[in-house]
């Protein structure tokens, strides 16, 4: 038997061995570094908030832009004075044609030279719009401790002004103070009793009105907050709620009829009938 050869190792083994062993020597140790979670939920939360606040702010705004449920549309199948108008521009429509055309109606009654002194009536109490008197009520968060006269407060809503109105006969002291906290400090609005209107509290606006049974409800301010100044709804532009009457319709009767049928004291200026209340209270001192 022939004896067994040595196998010499092959050419290329010692070669292949030593470039494994270096390629091995040579590779870099890659260590897996954890994921950063902490910071990870953190920003998903900030995240998720910001949109939540966005959503929020999105939801009020548009919320804002609409005027509060259960409000009465005098402007029938248009919804504000602006779209009326401009339906009637476009020949449309005409303002007699509406279902209340008095929301289109704005003449100065006392401006006519045939009027004989007759105050403007009105299809509704308190009214919302209509002919009235050439003098506004003074309305710059302005609180009327007795009726006013209907044709001054309606020039009022014309410059775009909110007029409440309580009926004293449901609405007691503390609701009244409660009341008056809306008004106050609040411009291009005011406030005054209407007696038998038959609903505790009333807000109108050009055009628009809202009745409730309850001073608690939150519909009073959302009222107040749409309507006061509202562009869609301004019978005129750019008009003052200063400077206007501050009479009350009882003051304004008595000084009519000391005045023995002269000038309309609700056609007056707030310096004039101050004026003439100072007359009226030196005469009474004197004893004329």
């Amino acid at each position: 038997m022939a004896p067994k050869k040595k196998q010499s190792p092959s050419k290329g083994s010692a070669f292949n061995g030593s470039a494994s062993g270096a390629g091995r020597k040579g590779r870099a140790v890659q260590v897996k570094q954890p994921k950063p979670w902490g910071l990870i939920l953190t920003f998903s939360g900030v995240g998720v908030v910001a949109l939540g606040l966005i959503a929020a702010a999105v939801f009020v705004v548009w919320d804002r832009s609409q005027p509060p449920e259960g409000v009465t549309d005098f402007y029938g199948e248009y919804g504000s004075y602006q779209e009326a108008q401009q339906a009637i521009d476009d020949g449309d429509v005409t303002a007699e044609d509406l279902k209340n055309p008095w929301v289109m109606q704005q003449n100065h009654v006392d401006a006519d030279e045939a009027w004989d002194g007759t105050p403007p009536t009105y299809e509704i109490a308190p009214p919302a719009g209509g002919n009235h008197l050439s003098q506004w009520q003074t309305c710059t968060g302005s609180v009327y401790a007795g009726a006013i006269v209907d044709g001054n407060a309606v020039h009022s809503l014309e410059h775009g002004a909110v007029w409440l109105t309580y009926d004293p006969a449901l609405v007691d002291g503390d609701g009244i103070e409660q009341l008056t906290g809306l008004i106050e400090g609040r411009d291009y609005s005011f406030m005054s009793p209407y007696p038998e209107q038959g609903k505790a509290v009333s807000v109108q606006a050009w055009g628009v009105q809202y009745q409730t049974d309850d001073l608690n409800d939150p519909k009073i301010e959302e009222f107040l907050n749409f309507y006061v100044q509202n562009g869609d709804n301004l019978a005129e532009m750019n008009a003052t709620c200063e400077g206007g009457v501050t009479t009350t319709a009882e003051e304004a009767a008595a000084a009519a009829q000391q005045q023995g049928g002269g000038m309309d004291p609700s056609q007056m200026s707030e310096e004039e009938l101050a004026e003439m209340m100072e007359q009226m209270e030196g005469q009474s001192g004197s004893g004329e």
